[in-house]
């Protein structure tokens, strides 16, 4: 947690302790909260008020009648299975979630929780779910392998899987019997979430689940999920935070994001002037494979420099097919260690796969080491399909993919280490923005997972595979063009797995990569 973090919410904390006691009071009333500065109580207490019971996946389809005797019978149900005890707010897990009668929208919520073993609950956001509440002590079932309680309670549960915010970042809960206490801070669709003062949730976007890809709703009811056991909450302040907070909140942390990409760049290849890095954290050369050792790469007739022809600038046109894969050396930029070994790559495509590409494999984007069989990354279209599929793809060493031995054309899409999109959207028209990530390799305690972003927006995961890989070090390159026709651009590296908000910046910067060194 940032330290401005951490110091803002013990202020908060005393002044709330201040504000509910009072200086020299003896004790807090139970049936009496009282919030911090700038906040109001959502829940007084002592009764109902001010709430309601409603499922809304109950009512989702519904129209006329039967949703009006819906809405009424859930109403009738709300105080059968919620009540109020010692000033808390119970639910004995049954029964329509508890509705907020008002509908908010960008705000600041505080609330206090506390649940039972084998519970599976939730806090949704302007009607729409949900900052999610784990049993943690649930093993994890390879069966059902995006469910994951065992890393803890705080992510946005219903946001795409693989997404950043969906799992949390750390794993924060407290042993049963102990209150927990959220803080979630939303503006517009962006979405912080603080688990007992750890940040597990950090500006991810709030998907609409009722209708994915389309914008959430400006306000909404916040509901308390009742879903397979007891839960009890208390404390639950809320604060609106208006168009000019929101605007400053949103500006800050683009900076933020903007900051750490500038900080993570571990290579910049703009491409216009010549082959070499216009920066790099180690050796800025390019390079070619000959024989057992590397030489200078240079231009020929199936590779060639291109003034203005790049996304930005300058950029790369791979003519035909043919041997020449440029390529920068592990030192520095990748830095792969057998240990935690996390990245990025981002690389600007220009082509039309299925009348550029010549028959068989190609791969815009490789990085490996000294022998595919310990390893390997690429970004491929495939030989035979029409039109041609685009993956991304990370095979660990050679028996944990291939146990059988088979060809890769042979293994099962669905049994493949890789992600593939099937109409990938290149032409030779405009530009294709493709980041790669993975983060975890080689480390067992963590899981290993690997990311494609297209445009900005996520294509897909690699999940549940043991990301084990054997490179000699000294061996590892990132390589350009085996096999590749077509454009290509503006090409970095990152030194950590970028998140969505940091792809959706990198995405929109109208210079490109230049503008962060």
């Amino acid at each position: 947690m940032h330290r401005s973090i951490g110091l803002w919410l013990l202020a908060v904390g005393v002044a709330w302790l201040m504000s509910v006691c009072g200086a020299g009071t003896p004790r807090c009333r139970a049936d009496d909260p009282l919030p911090p500065a700038g906040y109001r109580a959502l829940f007084n207490g002592r009764d109902l008020a001010g709430w309601y019971g409603l499922n809304p996946h109950e009512v989702t389809g519904l129209t006329g009648e039967p949703r009006d005797a819906k809405l009424a019978a859930q109403r009738g149900e709300f105080a059968k299975h919620w009540r109020v005890e010692n000033g808390e707010l119970v639910n004995d897990g049954h029964g329509p979630y508890a509705t907020t009668e008002q509908e908010w929208g960008d705000l600041d919520l505080w609330i206090d929780y506390k649940t039972v073993a084998g519970a599976d609950s939730g806090i949704y956001l302007r009607g729409l779910p949900q900052v999610q509440i784990w049993d943690w002590n649930q093993p994890y079932d390879l069966k059902n392998p995006q469910r994951k309680p065992h890393l803890g309670s705080g992510g946005l549960f219903n946001n795409t899987p693989g997404t950043a915010g969906r799992d949390p970042r750390v794993k924060a809960d407290r042993p049963f019997g102990e209150w927990n206490r959220f803080r979630i801070r939303q503006v517009g669709a962006r979405t912080w979430v603080w688990l007992n003062g750890e940040l597990v949730v950090d500006d991810a976007p709030l998907e609409n689940y009722q209708a994915r890809g389309e914008a959430i709703p400006p306000k909404g009811p916040i509901h308390l999920q009742t879903h397979g056991g007891e839960i009890r909450w208390k404390n639950l302040f809320v604060r609106e935070i208006g168009a000019e907070e929101g605007r400053q909140i949103v500006a800050a942390a683009d900076a933020e994001k903007r900051a750490r990409l500038a900080g993570g760049l571990t290579l910049h290849a703009s491409f216009d002037t010549g082959l070499e890095a216009d920066f790099a954290r180690g050796d800025r050369g390019c390079y070619v494979q000959q024989g057992t050792g590397l030489a200078s790469a240079t231009v020929n007739d199936e590779l060639q420099l291109v003034a203005d022809g790049g996304r930005f600038g300058g950029g790369l046109h791979f003519v035909k097919k043919g041997n020449t894969r440029p390529a920068y050396r592990d030192a520095g930029a990748l830095e792969y260690n057998d240990r935690s070994w996390s990245r990025s790559v981002s690389v600007w495509l220009k082509l039309n796969p299925d009348l550029d590409l010549e028959p068989g494999y190609c791969d815009p984007v490789q990085i490996v080491g000294d022998d595919l069989k310990k390893g390997f990354m690429f970004l491929e279209w495939s030989k035979d399909e029409t039109p041609r599929l685009f993956r991304f793809a990370m095979r660990p060493l050679f028996h944990i993919w291939n146990p059988d031995n088979v060809q890769w054309a042979d293994i099962p899409f669905a049994k493949r280490p890789m992600v593939q999109v099937e109409k990938a959207p290149f032409s030779r028209e405009e530009w294709t923005h493709v980041v790669f990530s993975f983060e975890g390799v080689n480390d067992r305690t963590r899981p290993q997972v690997g990311r494609l972003h297209i445009n900005g927006r996520l294509q897909g995961t690699i999940e549940n595979w043991e990301m084990t890989f054997g490179w000699n070090p000294e061996k590892v390159l990132l390589v350009l063009g085996a096999a590749y026709v077509g454009h290509l651009d503006d090409l970095a590296v990152f030194d950590h797995a970028l998140t969505d908000g940091e792809i959706r910046i990198l995405n929109g910067l109208k210079g490109g990569v230049r503008e962060l060194r």
